[in-house]
């Protein structure tokens, strides 16, 4: 077994300790991963445990996903809403999930990386994965940019405002929410496109299918314009974007395992968390 924590938080870090005391008490082996896991860490675990919030969710989900390996996460930080659990219902249900009694609900995600055209097209940034959403956006300037964003080989439309953002169903409920984006079901094969702030009242969040490669380009409306343009993957990693660098968004051939409390459904989460449906 494998655990992440959230370094800059000393409850976490104290959770840390009293969780991985548990699982060793129940004949578990026990690997912190301080820093990023490589392949041999990995290798063996069945199961990976994660103290803090999303962000340390987010952050052990890209790790996790080529092995195919379920996390739990246990929640430390104000809203954990991927998280499965909190230490003390993880006091209660400790030998219960090592023994299998959870449920494991798999949520896909993307793969992004950017090509910088010319006379010879080159990556410059990726492949990497993202849970939860790709997002384009203007950097340190408040002007607005201009996107193309193409489903397969078909237009989708130019975008002009301050970025795009391309979520998954799962981060439906992250940053495309506060951009006016519908709540998708993490079943659903679909990616939620939605603009940051459009220049024009036509503009408004759109799902398309995730079977077809979703790529937004950076274009310019002047000749000599050099906005300041940023891509970033779950608000972690990122990269400076040039005018006629494209952003190519595809489904992520496996799917990343998450572990959840099988008494609690996605919708009594979307109402306990985010108060959702609530008068």
């Amino acid at each position: 077994m494998v655990a992440f924590q959230n370094e800059t938080k000393p409850e976490a870090r104290r959770m840390m300790r009293e969780v991985a005391a548990l699982l060793r008490r129940q004949g578990a082996h026990v690997r912190v991963c301080r820093n990023r896991p490589g392949g041999r860490e990995l290798l063996d675990a069945d199961l990976a445990v994660a103290m803090g919030g999303d962000g340390t969710m987010l952050r052990a989900a890209r790790a996790l996903a080529p092995y195919s390996i379920p996390l739990l996460g246990i929640n430390s930080g104000h809203l954990g809403f991927l998280t499965g659990t909190d230490l003390a219902g993880f006091r209660r249900s400790c030998r219960d999930i090592l023994r299998g009694r959870f449920l494991i609900e798999e949520r896909w995600m993307v793969s992004v990386e950017v090509v910088r055209g010319g006379r010879s097209p080159r990556r410059v940034f990726g492949p990497h994965l993202a849970l939860n959403d790709c997002v384009i956006r203007c950097g340190d300037q408040a002007r607005a940019i201009l996107l193309t964003a193409r489903s397969g080989a078909r237009f989708v439309a130019d975008y002009f405002g301050d970025g795009l953002i391309v979520a998954t169903p799962t981060g439906s409920t992250a940053y495309a929410l506060a951009a006016s984006g519908p709540i998708v079901d993490p079943g659903l094969d679909v990616l939620l496109v939605a603009p940051i702030c459009p220049h024009t009242l036509t503009q408004r969040p759109l799902i398309v299918s995730a079977g077809s490669p979703f790529t937004v380009g950076l274009t310019s409306r002047h000749p000599r314009e050099a906005p300041h343009v940023v891509v970033s993957l779950d608000g972690q990693l990122g990269c400076a974007l040039r005018i006629g660098d494209e952003v190519r968004v595809r489904r992520y051939d496996k799917p990343f395992r998450l572990v959840l409390d099988p008494g609690h459904s996605y919708f009594e989460v979307l109402r306990r968390k985010l108060r959702w449906g609530q008068t």
